[in-house]
């Protein structure tokens, strides 16, 4: 038993490691080792993504400034609803091209001086007043590593790092109310049912978290 405990738990230990691929590196369905889908990956049984989730999740409930519980309780839990997402993207052009390309959201892939050149309610200026006011950056967001298909950890990354967006688009700040909005507008406009990270991140908005879930 305690054999198989310490096999379940391996992958805790990765969490305190390497942050995993720069913001700037697209994830790519190549082998980065055995068993590696992409850069930071860390293949997992399904008794080791129980145990994730629920330690995770306790965590995340506990201590609500670690956002990194939060994305591994999303990234063990939320297996269905990336599949969903990642479906309707591909029968979008826009979306089946973001799949295809790739891009990431980074203050390396930003053109900062472009767009603090763009006129006052645009969404670059607010987007940059949002970071700015919030102290938060998309290099903030916590690296996929538990999901094990590539293209649905591309899914999520690309979901967190979009996500700053979608507070400045809906005028909402990083308190209970902003994280409720924002993800009851991502779950009607998505149609997917969402997993155990945004009720978690909500519930650890409300307990005074000061980064944006």
């Amino acid at each position: 038993m305690a054999t198989l405990l310490r096999s379940a738990l391996r992958p805790l230990r990765a969490l305190g490691g390497p942050r995993g691929p720069a913001a700037d590196v697209p994830l790519r369905g190549v082998r980065h080792g055995a068993g590696l889908l992409y850069p930071g990956h860390i293949p997992t049984s399904p008794l080791q993504k129980a145990l994730l989730a629920a330690g995770s999740a306790g965590m995340a409930l506990y201590n609500p400034y670690r956002h990194d519980m939060v994305a591994v309780l999303g990234e063990t839990t939320g297996h269905c609803a990336l599949k969903v997402l990642r479906d309707q993207m591909r029968k979008d052009p826009e979306g089946a091209e973001i799949l295809r390309e790739r891009p990431r959201i980074s203050l390396s892939t930003l053109d900062l001086d472009k767009l603090h050149s763009l006129p006052e309610g645009s969404l670059g200026q607010e987007y940059l007043r949002f970071l700015d006011v919030n102290r938060v950056s998309p290099d903030t967001r916590a690296p996929t590593r538990f999901v094990d298909d590539e293209e649905l950890a591309y899914v999520i990354q690309r979901y967190r790092e979009i996500h700053d967006m979608l507070h400045t688009l809906l005028g909402m700040p990083t308190n209970i109310l902003g994280a409720c909005e924002c993800w009851c507008q991502s779950s009607s406009h998505g149609r997917f049912r969402m997993g155990a990270e945004p009720r978690v991140s909500s519930t650890c908005t409300m307990s005074g978290a000061g980064s944006s879930p």
